[in-house]
């Protein structure tokens, strides 16, 4: 549902996490309060998808956009048998960088914006429902049953999956008790004890039982940096995104090569639309795959690849008539995204992964923290740029995004979704901006999956079922290679979006493809 209000607004993928960040903007919290409370209570509520040991991108905008990257790094060595796993222990070979990132969300909202909420006021409601639990979500309950055999094999995932022996059920409830502690321990001494503090001892015991390669030493060296976007222009406006080691820079070349394309003149929904946008991505996704790397082990000069001239070569690649051929590994990630707006106007989007559903399938000791797999986004190929080395940062598929109009028109938005990440983006881009949609109408919009991004699924191009079927067959026409999956489908992102108008209006609004929910304040 749409949330509309000139005070804050917020939206989120789980009810409990968009009130528990209404509560903290109605408290006279800001828009980085609201997202700390949210992304706490996910952990609670939302735990396959995301949690404390994981990663964050934010993408901060008061005066100018401004990103913080949460970013976990690798350790000095890696784990026993030198190999790292999709998943289990060889897979816990990258430090979570999530709550560094939240304590310099937090000290920005304190120092900057005059925040007087401390990590009792944050914290306290997640640790509650951690401990007296909450219904079991429906998405929860769907990644439940697409990996009940890898469950099987990961015994840590059996206290979020099962109650009394037998899996979870639409109408249980979810608690996590030992990740109340964690959330309580934090709420008391602050998110540092993560990295320095008996919470640290604790995570550092359990690396040397399972062998992952981490130690306690890697946990004290994980940072957060506030870095600048990048941006191009498009449009009336300009774009914004997340800086390598994410692929927000392919999102924005795919971007620079449509700024070269008159999709306007195209028609919306068109068999020309679909196809630009398709072609577009698919250049950017070759490009990703072959270079994207952590930017502090090369000398790479990646914002180059951003130029006007950047952006017109990529648009005369693009063949008007037919479809590339398409046959790339697909990168499937889960995670979730979400933002708030205050009364002050100030926004703040955070995006945080536990890269693939469930993570790593291992928990830390008694601690309740569920750790990422991030580290399988390294390149097995010793020599690809994006290889594994001591203390560094791997290939992301995180990347939000903002767009501000030169008339003051403000956009922000993101996805989940791995590969499918840029791809929702351009859509919602393309509505927003070229067509001049509301974000309901923008987030209802038919979207396109190019590649093998879930489950066993092909390389070819999946369209909503609602699209046209006279653009499906156009589409096929061109060479691509085209299958229908349903309207609405999930597999396309769970996607939000928040626009504040020139007029002063705030508008929220989560998928109609999740159980996500946006929030207004009175008035």
């Amino acid at each position: 549902m749409l949330a509309q209000s000139h005070g804050g607004v917020i939206c989120t993928p789980h009810g409990e996490a968009s009130t528990a960040g209404m509560r903290v903007l109605q408290a006279g919290g800001t828009a980085i309060d609201a997202m700390l409370a949210a992304s706490a209570m996910l952990a609670a509520v939302y735990p396959h998808m995301t949690g404390l040991g994981g990663d964050a991108l934010w993408m901060i905008h008061d005066k100018r956009v401004r990103t913080i990257m949460g970013i976990g790094q690798a350790g000095q060595q890696l784990p026993e048998g030198g190999v790292i796993g999709l998943r289990g222990p060889s897979a816990v070979a990258t430090t979570a960088g999530a709550l560094a990132s939240w304590q310099t969300a937090q000290n920005i909202s304190r120092q900057e914006w005059g925040s007087r909420l401390g990590w009792q006021d944050l914290l306290g409601d997640a640790a509650q429902v951690a401990r007296t639990g909450a219904e079991v979500s429906a998405s929860h309950l769907f990644w439940q049953q697409q990996r009940q055999a890898l469950i099987e094999t990961l015994p840590d995932l059996k206290t979020l999956c099962q109650v009394d022996w037998r899996w979870l059920q639409a109408g249980d409830r979810l608690r996590q008790p030992q990740l109340a502690n964690t959330l309580e321990q934090l709420a008391r001494h602050g998110v540092q004890d993560f990295y320095h503090g008996e919470l640290a001892s604790a995570f550092a015991e359990h690396f040397t039982r399972i062998g992952c390669g981490l130690r306690r030493e890697d946990l004290a060296a994980t940072r957060a940096e506030e870095l600048a976007p990048l941006s191009i222009r498009y449009r009336q406006g300009t774009l914004y995104n997340v800086a390598p080691p994410c692929q927000g820079l392919y999102t924005l070349q795919a971007m620079a090569a449509l700024q070269h394309k008159a999709l306007a003149a195209c028609g919306n929904g068109s068999t020309r639309y679909y196809h630009y946008l398709v072609e577009a991505i698919k250049q950017g996704l070759l490009r990703r795959n072959a270079e994207l790397c952590d930017p502090a082990s090369t000398d790479w000069d990646y914002a180059a690849s951003l130029s006007s001239g950047c952006g017109r070569d990529y648009a005369a690649i693009i063949d008007d008539q037919r479809a590339a051929r398409w046959s790339e590994p697909g990168r499937p990630a889960d995670t979730i995204w979400m933002a708030a707006t205050d009364a002050q106007g100030r926004t703040a989007c955070l995006i945080q992964s536990l890269f693939h559903d469930f993570g790593s399938g291992c928990v830390m000791g008694d601690t309740g923290v569920l750790w990422q797999n991030r580290a399988a986004g390294f390149n097995a190929d010793p020599n690809h740029p994006n290889a594994w080395a001591p203390g560094k940062r791997p290939a992301h598929t995180l990347n939000p995004s903002a767009y501000l109009a030169d008339n003051g028109r403000r956009l922000f938005f993101g996805t989940q979704g791995g590969d499918g990440q840029p791809q929702t983006q351009m859509v919602l881009a393309t509505q927003l901006v070229d067509f001049a949609q509301p974000i309901d109408k923008a987030l209802r919009m038919p979207r396109f999956l190019l590649g093998r991004s879930f489950f066993d699924s092909t390389d070819n191009l999946k369209l909503e079922a609602d699209i046209d079927p006279a653009v499906v067959t156009g589409l096929a026409q061109m060479g691509h290679e085209v299958e229908s999956i349903p309207a609405l489908s999930p597999f396309t992102g769970q996607a939000g979006a928040i626009a504040i108008e020139t007029d002063g209006r705030r508008y929220a609004m989560h998928d109609p493809r999740g159980q996500g929910t946006a929030l207004g304040e009175p008035g």
